[in-house]
């Protein structure tokens, strides 16, 4: 098992956790006094980093998706996506433009990072806030 292949695994947990906070919470044991505030907190942590698009990467054959630590072309890159490879979205925002777009999609799971929304289709009902 190969590093990407962890990281997909942990991406794809952490997003079903968000997806289905109150599941994951009704699975813990509530002996404990103090479960109720714990999953407050837990509930409130996950409302602030919801997903609220699925998108689909779509490049060039044999390009991959530069992940960068801001909304644009001059942040550093984190990792990269290939082509087809499904991601979850938090939220937009403006950055750079790249090839006459400037919305650059947040991922869920990826502690801020951004990806160009050039390369990304979203579904066109996806209401996906501005960040």
């Amino acid at each position: 098992m190969n590093r990407s292949t962890v990281r997909s695994g942990v991406v794809a947990v952490a997003a079903l956790l968000a997806l289905f906070p109150a599941t994951a919470m009704a699975a813990t044991p509530t002996a404990a006094p103090a479960a109720p505030a714990m999953a407050t907190v837990a509930t409130t942590h996950h409302h602030q980093h919801r997903i609220h698009a699925r998108g689909v990467v779509v490049t060039a054959y044999g390009h991959r998706l530069h992940i960068r630590s801001g909304a644009g072309t001059s942040y550093r890159t984190t990792g990269t996506l290939r082509s087809g490879r499904k991601v979850y979205l938090t939220c937009k925002k403006n950055g750079t433009t790249v090839h006459g777009n400037r919305v650059w999609y947040r991922l869920a799971g990826h502690h801020g990072r951004y990806v160009s929304a050039y390369y990304v289709r979203v579904p066109a009902r996806a209401n996906l806030p501005w960040c």
